[in-house]
C-alpha cells in the first residue's frame, strides 16, 4: 500500500502508528533474557534479608523484558474519525485468537466471512479503489463466561447483550485489508478474552 493513503470514511489522508500490545508476546531473545535475568534479584536467595534494590533491580529488568517482548504493529489511522486499517500482517497478528469449527484463528473465520460476504460496503478500497464488502462478526465478549450451575434460561437472560452483540466491519479480500470505522471496535476484536460466536 502506498504512503498516502485517504480514509475510506473521505476524511482525508490517514497516518502510520505504532502500537504495542503489552498482552501479547512475541519472541525477543534480549527481551526473555531480561525477563529470566530479573528472577533472582526479585527471589533474592543470594542473601539472609532481601535488600530493596534487588527488587528494584528484579522489577526494573521484568518490565524492560516485558516491554521488549510485546507485540508491535504498525497501522493506518485517521486522526478525524478514529477509524483504523489493519493489513495483511496486522491482521494475522492481532486476530489470532481461536475460531471454532474448521477455523484456527479470528483471522481465518473473517477472511471467510469476508470471501462469502455479498453485501457491499459503502466504502471504497483504499487500495484498488473497488467496494469493499461488509460484514457482521458475531461475538462473545470476556465477561461472558458459560456457567453449567446456573439453567441455561436464566443464564440467556443474564448475558442477553453479550449473546446478540455482533462487531461491523468492511473489508477487502483481493488487498486483504480490514476497515474498521471505529478503533474500538477493532480493540473489542482482537482482545484475547473476545471469541466468535456461533451462529
Amino acid at each position: 500500500m502506498s504512503t498516502d493513503v485517504q480514509c475510506p470514511a473521505g476524511c482525508g489522508l490517514m497516518d502510520y502508528k505504532t502500537n504495542r500490545n503489552m498482552k501479547t508476546r512475541v519472541f525477543e531473545p534480549i527481551g526473555y533474557g531480561l525477563m529470566i535475568g530479573g528472577l533472582p534479584f526479585i527471589v533474592d536467595h543470594f542473601d539472609a534479608v532481601p535488600t530493596p534494590i534487588s527488587y528494584v533491580i528484579g522489577f526494573g529488568m521484568l518490565m524492560l523484558g516485558a516491554y521488549r517482548t510485546a507485540l508491535v504493529t504498525t497501522d493506518l489511522s485517521c486522526n478525524t474519525c478514529t477509524g483504523i486499517i489493519l493489513e495483511s500482517k496486522s491482521i494475522d497478528q492481532r486476530l489470532k485468537g481461536s475460531g471454532f469449527n474448521n477455523w484456527n484463528s479470528k483471522a481465518d473465520f473473517i477472511r471467510e466471512l469476508l470471501s462469502s460476504s455479498m453485501e457491499n460496503s459503502q466504502y471504497d478500497c483504499p487500495d484498488c479503489s473497488e467496494k469493499m464488502r461488509h460484514i457482521k462478526v458475531p461475538i462473545e465478549d470476556g465477561s461472558y463466561r458459560p456457567n453449567h450451575l446456573v439453567p441455561d434460561i436464566v443464564e440467556t437472560i443474564q448475558n442477553l447483550e453479550t449473546v446478540s452483540r455482533t462487531v461491523d466491519l468492511d473489508g477487502c479480500k483481493k488487498c486483504d485489508l480490514l476497515w474498521f470505522k471505529k478503533a474500538k471496535k477493532e480493540a473489542l476484536l482482537s482482545s484475547e478474552s473476545t471469541l466468535i460466536r456461533k451462529t
